[in-house]
């Protein structure tokens, strides 16, 4: 069974955002000097984050205390006898701000639980929602306060009830690591943590964001819903505390993704060394590939990450193991000019010269990029530069004259002569020598090989080079797609 895939970039924001707001919530306790926009604009920095639907959101602002009614001002402020005093003489506690804020959802924003059971009494409806669709019980997981939680469940509220990005307040406890709230919310009725949002993301995968290693532990120990995902969310926000947590209590340690990668690919994308040593201990299987047929250590060579390479092919990982494509690791290695991975892949044996899609090998990659430093590698280990593609390029033929001061026609009117520096250095690859396997005799024979195409210096401007490029569009180096 594959999760939906994720932004791995709304899993960091997110994350990020859950450790803001709690450490927010920990210094700004209700006080009076607390009257500015602040209070409202990081409320509402939740909300766009939460939801890219929310009405309104990003586009008229938060809604300054000092636009509102007297009620609503008197409630923010946590004036009891000011709010007793207003009510009296008749003022509404369906109120609205210009978010469609009443006075209860302020009251329990700013943790006044006096004020809640006020205004609760007055006939404050709990069940209220704002233009969010937030109810209170949405709010209360701002401060936390389960009292205030408490009193809203006896009124009615209902613990099921979805914002605009489809979040039920269980959503927001996890998120924010409120564990009391959560708590006493998998005690109302309801589908609890199997819930999920517009983003198809339940209670588990939020904790798993936030690195809420309480609220994990207690809605895994609940039931489990969703630990699978979580692992995968975990992953991409780099919680290994919470991968630790989440396969101590039976998630699939190789769990996929919607794209196929697993928790051990993502981390390895993302070269997560110590993420990926806490998958590969609990038994992830390093040979699993995704839907493009990319391995972790595919996409480890592809990001350049050393250490995740060397870790990788310690635990035996195949370092000839072919994408759809038919490249293997060096190939994405040399493409992305990661001189060191490459280095180490071919000291664990891995073949110089494979040829992949269009009999394409690591050279002609780390030539058409213009990785002079990774051809020059490839080519003191035994790379032949006379190989050739499908479309019968040799790799000097793909990228800079880096074998010759000029650039002369292909084909039997000439090659490229040997260059040296200043050549190498006026084709941006400053400081690079020119291979010394790609003397004259190597271009000749290169030149002699070389078959006619029809058309390659016609009207058309058609090449093989040109087709080669292409297809090549097609060609994507691995990203982390991963982690509903």
């Amino acid at each position: 069974m594959h999760a939906k895939p994720c932004c791995p970039a709304r899993v960091h924001a997110l994350a990020h955002a859950c450790e803001d707001f709690t450490m927010d919530s920990r210094v700004s306790e209700p006080r009076e000097q607390d009257l500015t926009e602040a209070g409202a604009e990081q409320e509402l920095r939740w909300l766009e984050l939460g939801s890219e639907e929310a009405p309104g959101a990003g586009t008229e602002g938060p809604s300054a205390p000092q636009a509102w009614g007297r009620l609503l001002q008197a409630v923010w402020k946590g004036h009891v006898g000011l709010v007793t005093q207003l009510l009296r003489q008749g003022a509404s506690v369906e109120e609205r701000d210009r978010a469609g804020r009443t006075p209860l959802h302020l009251a329990v924003l700013r943790g006044h639980v006096l004020l809640v059971r006020l205004l609760l009494q007055r006939g404050a409806r709990a069940i209220a929602a704002d233009r969010a669709g937030r109810t209170p019980l949405h709010e209360a997981a701002w401060h936390g306060p389960s009292r205030a939680a408490e009193l809203l469940l006896q009124r009615g509220a209902s613990a099921n009830v979805r914002c605009g990005a489809g979040l039920t307040p269980l959503h927001w406890a996890a998120a924010l690591g409120r564990t009391l709230l959560a708590r006493r919310l998998l005690d109302a009725p309801g589908p609890g943590p199997a819930a999920v949002d517009a983003h198809g993301w339940m209670a588990t995968h939020w904790a798993a964001a936030g690195g809420r290693l309480p609220v994990l532990e207690l809605l895994a120990a609940g039931g489990g819903a969703g630990l699978d995902g979580a692992l995968l969310v975990a992953a991409v926000a780099g919680q290994s505390a919470a991968l630790r947590l989440l396969l101590t209590h039976g998630a699939w340690v190789d769990a996929r993704d919607g794209t196929g990668a697993t928790a051990l690919g993502v981390a390895a994308d993302l070269g997560r060394q110590q993420d990926m040593e806490v998958l590969l201990e609990h038994g992830a299987d390093s040979s699993l590939k995704d839907r493009h047929g990319r391995s972790a250590l595919h996409r480890a060579a592809a990001g350049g990450h050393l250490l995740a390479v060397q870790l990788l092919a310690a635990w035996g990982a195949d370092v000839d193991a072919r994408d759809t494509l038919g490249l293997t690791p060096l190939h994405h290695a040399a493409r992305g000019g990661h001189m060191e991975v490459a280095g180490h892949l071919l000291a664990r044996g891995a073949k110089v010269d494979a040829a992949g899609w269009l009999h394409v090998t690591p050279l002609h990659l780390a030539v058409e990029r213009g990785h002079g430093s990774t051809a020059e590698l490839l080519l003191s280990r035994g790379s032949s530069p006379t190989q050739r593609t499908q479309w019968g390029e040799v790799a000097q033929d793909l990228g800079p004259a880096v074998c010759g001061e000029q650039e002369v026609p292909h084909g039997p009117q000439g090659c490229r002569a040997r260059a040296g520096p200043e050549a190498a250095s006026s084709h941006g690859l400053q400081g690079v020598q020119a291979p010394l396997c790609w003397s004259e005799a190597a271009c000749q024979g290169a030149r002699e090989n070389t078959p006619e195409v029809p058309g390659e210096e016609g009207s058309s401007g058609w090449s093989p080079s040109k087709k080669r490029v292409a297809d090549l569009e097609l060609f994507q180096t691995p990203r982390a797609t991963s982690a509903l």
